[in-house]
């Protein structure tokens, strides 16, 4: 005999928490795209997010930027200081895929644009 699987249907908090990551996703996606072909500091891209009033921790920023670059829709450059070894600067730049997501030339359902 075979167990078969029951599909659940996802909760409200797990609806908007799913709706929240796609709509911050987008907005990353634009904001690189505005600086595009320049790149943008982790840090900074964080800050704006909070000014444009996303509600936004650096823990969900780098899961946002990690979906986002699984699909080759960004890029990371990694810069260490020597001064402070501890210290890691994440320059984060558009690809021409991601560039296709935001022109609404390609579409994901995992992201949600303004």
């Amino acid at each position: 005999m075979s167990k078969s699987r029951v599909k659940h249907e996802p909760s409200s908090v797990q609806v908007r928490r799913s709706a929240r990551a796609r709509r911050l996703r987008g907005a990353v996606l634009e904001l690189l795209a505005e600086e595009s072909p320049e790149r943008l500091n982790a840090d900074v891209l964080l800050g704006v997010l909070e000014r444009l009033h996303y509600d936004v921790t650096a823990r969900g920023l780098a899961a946002a930027l990690a979906y986002l670059r699984s699909r080759d829709y960004v890029e990371f450059e990694e810069l260490r200081s020597r001064q402070v070894p501890q210290l890691r600067i994440v320059r984060v730049g558009l690809t021409a895929q991601g560039a296709d997501v935001v022109e609404a030339t390609i579409t994901d359902p995992g992201i949600d644009l303004p």
